[in-house]
């Protein structure tokens, strides 16, 4: 049997991960000096709140010995794995995952550099699920994860750049324009990382052109195979945004949260929509 692992950043929802049985590994986060799990130690209202205080936030990888503890309970069981995580570009989880995979000397253990975060690692971990409940092998499961990756698209709008600057995803120039013009950027994972794709002159305009650029590009690719609304400490605005954005692209949007690793870098406040295409694009 093959068993999935991945990490929290995925933010699965309770039920698919018990449906897979799948494995989480926690990212963390320090504040004020204490550090919490992603999803075991703080929640995620708890965590917004704190960041609208002004708390400053630490992110932080887990440690190959976390790895460690989860793969022996599954190895002693006799499965096998399929480890797929947050793209290195944006954490060394991966890198602990091939640590903790060497540390144990086995040839049972897949390891998967997703490329992607959030809601687009979601995606892909329910795949590798899927795929491994109608007998795939890893080797399998593992090429066809990597094919899948043309199909999987995210786009995110931040409402506060501040944190866009922090993280680094946009420079100084970029952010005193954007500052002094009330400029939004829509960003996007492009190669795993987080990038500006474009910038749009007010709230309203951008919540807007966030619909239309999935719509002209989904309709390239065939249309959307699945997706989701994704939003941080806004729940209500986000739920608002889901049934729109279903109205618009004419498909029912599930509820994506994002918690506290990522929503550290997004801020408090942003929205995303997370995609599968139907058919494979270039990026």
């Amino acid at each position: 049997m093959i068993r999935v692992v991945t990490d929290s950043t995925a933010y699965l929802q309770k039920d698919i991960i018990k449906k897979y049985g799948i494995s989480v590994v926690p990212l963390s986060v320090e504040i004020e000096g204490k550090i919490y799990r992603e999803g075991v130690d703080i929640t995620d209202d708890e965590f917004y709140e704190l960041l609208l205080k002004g708390f400053n936030v630490k992110t932080s990888q887990p440690t190959p010995n976390d790895f460690l503890e989860t793969y022996k309970n599954i190895l002693s069981e006799g499965d096998e794995i399929i480890s797929i995580h947050i793209s290195s570009k944006l954490s060394g989880t991966v890198n602990a995952a091939n640590a903790a995979k060497a540390l144990l000397g086995t040839d049972k253990i897949t390891v998967i550099d997703s490329k992607s975060a959030s809601e687009d690692l979601a995606y892909k971990v329910e795949k590798a699920c899927e795929l491994a409940n109608e007998g795939k092998s890893r080797d399998e499961i593992e090429k066809y994860i990597e094919k899948y990756y043309f199909r999987v698209f995210g786009y995110f709008l931040p409402m506060d750049i501040n944190y866009l600057k922090r993280g680094g995803r946009i420079n100084n120039f970029q952010h005193a324009v954007s500052s002094v013009m009330k400029l939004f950027f829509i960003v996007h994972l492009n190669e795993g990382r987080i990038d500006p794709l474009q910038i749009v002159r007010t709230e309203k305009k951008a919540k807007k052109e966030l619909m239309n650029l999935v719509k002209r590009f989904s309709e390239k690719q065939g249309g959307i195979e699945r997706g989701g609304v994704v939003f941080g400490g806004n729940k209500e605005e986000g739920e608002e945004y889901r049934k729109e954005v279903s109205e618009f692209l004419g498909i029912n949007m599930r509820s994506a949260r994002i918690g506290p690793v990522l929503g550290a870098h997004l801020g408090p406040r942003f929205l995303g929509i997370a995609f599968v295409t139907n058919k494979e694009a270039k990026k």
